[in-house]
This record gives C-alpha cells, structure tokens and sequence, in this order.
C-alpha cells in the first residue's frame, strides 16, 4: 500500500529528530576546566568544562547509592558532576567521576572491590602505566537507571577506587527517548577522558 504524503511527512520528521538526537548538544564553556589535585594521596586529574567539582558527599549525589560495592570504610576524595545534558530529549540523567579511598586494605581487598553485585566479570586495566582492576554494575527499579564502572588500584597501602557512573530514567513513564547505545558509549567516553588523565606521584 503506498504511503500518503502525510505518512511520508512524519517519517521524514521522526529521521530527522533520531538524528539531531545523535549529535549531542555543545559543550558549555563553564565552568572553566581546571586541574583537580588530591595532596595527600599523590593524585591529579584534569577535568574539562562544563563539569562540576565537589569534594564533600551529598553535595552533587550520594557516593554510595552510585558506588554500591565501596566499602564502607570507603572516603570520598572528589566528585566531578556534568552540568549539562548533551541529550536533552533522551532519558539521560546525569554522569558522575568519583575518586575515593580505603584505607588499610590490602591488595587483593581492593581488587575485589571491582567483583559482586557487579554483573559482568572483573578484568584489568592499564591506564598511564597504572594498572587497575574493572568492574561493571548495572541496577534500577522499572528499567536501567544506573551504570557504574568501577576502576580500582592498590596504593601505599589504601585502595584507590574511581567509579564512572552514568544515570538515566525510565521512558516509560516519561515520553522521552530512551538513550541509545552510541549516545551511552559518548557519555562514557568523556568519563574515560577524565580517567586517562590521572596522574600519580611516586
């Protein structure tokens, strides 16, 4: 059956908003991109604009409903927030770089940080000549509203734990566009950015 030139209208629009959905929105300039240095555990990273920095928990989120498998003993160190929506039609909620610290644990301690309630198995990473251990964790309630991508690394004598969380909300309730796979891998793709540039003194 052919299709009426309304038909063929709508479709047009729905490709034409599928792929202004796939190029993200511009980056904001501010705030500025700064250089974030933790003294006293030897850490620094570089964080790009359009991203917020808080080193007190429950300011930007809450480090333990995003990182479930930190242990307790677990200090935040820093969190760096995104403080805009790349995807303003989709279900994106927001992305998070945590940085925290355990103290006294010993290696394989801090290695199996990166093991359960994660869903898919550990593997390692090397990254600016730091080796870390990887973890995934997925959760949510009507769908997936939580991803977490959990690096740890065991140094003087503390486990070196970040965690990369992206957050969305269910469409079902909310007529947005669920994220697609792409849209995913970019957000996470500026969480790895942060994350390579880390640097550790001796």
């Amino acid at each position: 059956m052919a299709r009426t030139p309304a038909l063929l209208l709508l479709a047009s629009l729905s490709l034409a908003a599928l792929a202004q959905q796939a190029k993200p929105a511009p980056d904001p300039t501010t705030p500025a991109a700064r250089h974030f240095t933790d003294a006293r555990y030897g850490i620094s990273l570089q964080l790009p604009a359009g991203w917020d920095l808080s080193r007190r928990d429950g300011e930007l989120s809450t480090f333990h409903l995003d990182a479930r498998s930190a242990p307790a003993s677990s200090q935040l160190r820093e969190v760096a927030a995104i403080s805009f929506n790349p995807y303003p039609m989709s279900t994106f909620s927001g992305a998070l770089v945590y940085f925290s610290v355990a103290p006294h644990q010993s290696d394989a301690d801090c290695a199996r940080q990166a093991f359960l309630p994660l869903h898919k198995p550990a593997t390692t990473a090397q990254i600016n000549g730091i080796s870390f251990s990887r973890g995934h964790d997925e959760h949510g309630g009507m769908c997936t509203e939580s991803r977490d991508d959990v690096y740890t690394a065991w140094r003087r004598n503390a486990c070196y734990r970040f965690d990369l969380v992206l957050n969305t909300f269910c469409a079902k309730v909310s007529g947005a566009q669920e994220m697609t796979l792409p849209e995913l891998e970019e957000i996470h793709a500026r969480e790895i950015k942060i994350l390579q540039s880390i640097e550790l003194k001796p």
